[in-house]
């Protein structure tokens, strides 16, 4: 058995896979998780401890003991500015300062997002790691906020940032609520012409992998997608044809009805204790003017790992 390596957020779509995957290579699993579950997993490789990520303290004994760790979690929705800054980057400030004093850390690998960089204002420049961050969302600013704070790490610690476009699987909450507007045929379209960048859990899993086992990632930051793009109608028809069903109608949503639907989203949210599916943060991505799109130039020069194209990724995940 090898050693024991950590994962934030691994109840998430991504720890899940992730967790398998470590698995697979022999690892035992500790998964960080705010409550206690009610009953530990049955395989003996996998083990859950209770902790604040507002408590260094409480994130320093949980990580004892481990070798690395894989920084996933973070709030995707939130209700203003703090919900975000609190989950993404005072969170990961504090996961940091635990990993800086536990001796026994030596990898650390942090996934972010495409938002923390920001869109590409011209489809055929997709964002490089070389470009300045401009993220547009309050969920964008955080995440760059996050990985400055995985900068200051200490030097002994070998530290990989991934940045995913969209991520979709089995199983994929996001995808599957989409899914749902598919089968009944009627969904409106927020995206507009922008042309989107797209990353199968399966070879998201294998990058960061890659990225924990490997030398010469360290330090660095990395766009991990497949290498094409694609329009949001091309999205949802391929997603249509993987669930055996008729595209959806689509019409163009306006601005101010954007707004108004995510102010009725985010009120019965509130309600409901609940995410919303959409929110204010959201539309400000929805009606950039440019494209969400990434190279994966850098990190496929450096791996050679090959990216699963969108529609056959589809068909795995429905």
């Amino acid at each position: 058995m090898k050693e024991t390596v950590l994962i934030t957020g691994g109840n998430g779509f991504i720890g899940r896979a992730l967790t398998e995957k470590l698995l697979q290579q022999g690892y035992q699993v500790r998964i960080v998780s705010r409550r206690t579950p009610k009953k530990q997993p049955a395989n003996p490789a996998v083990q859950f401890v209770q902790a604040d990520y507002q408590n260094t303290q409480s994130l320093l004994n949980a990580m004892e003991g481990c070798v690395g760790v894989f920084h996933l979690a973070a709030a995707i929705f939130g209700f203003n500015y703090h919900d975000f800054e609190q989950a993404n980057i005072v969170a990961t400030r504090h996961v940091v300062e635990a990993a800086n004093q536990t001796s026994s850390i030596k990898t650390f690998v942090h996934v972010s997002s495409l938002a923390a960089s920001g869109f590409a204002p011209d489809v055929n420049h997709p964002r490089t790691e070389a470009d300045t961050p401009r993220p547009v969302s309050d969920y964008g600013r955080t995440k760059w906020g996050g990985e400055q704070a995985v900068h200051t790490l200490r030097s002994s610690i070998k530290w990989t940032i991934i940045r995913p476009p969209i991520v979709y699987g089995k199983n994929d909450s996001g995808v599957s609520k989409i899914a749902l507007w598919v089968k009944r045929g009627l969904m409106v379209n927020t995206s507009g012409n922008g042309y989107f960048s797209f990353v199968h859990v399966s070879d998201l899993i294998e990058a960061l992998y890659q990225a924990y086992i490997r030398t010469d990632t360290a330090g660095e930051t990395y766009f991990v997608a497949e290498k094409d793009i694609y329009s949001w109608d091309y999205f949802i028809s391929q997603m249509a044809t993987a669930m055996n069903c008729k595209k959806p109608i689509m019409p163009k949503a306006p601005y101010w009805l954007m707004r108004v639907a995510a102010w009725i989203y985010e009120q019965a949210a509130r309600l409901t204790g609940t995410q919303p599916a959409l929110n204010y943060d959201k539309v400000a991505e929805a009606v950039v003017p440019g494209h969400w799109i990434c190279s994966n130039e850098k990190w496929v020069r450096l791996t050679g790992q090959s990216f699963t194209p969108l529609a056959e990724g589809l068909k795995k995940s429905f």
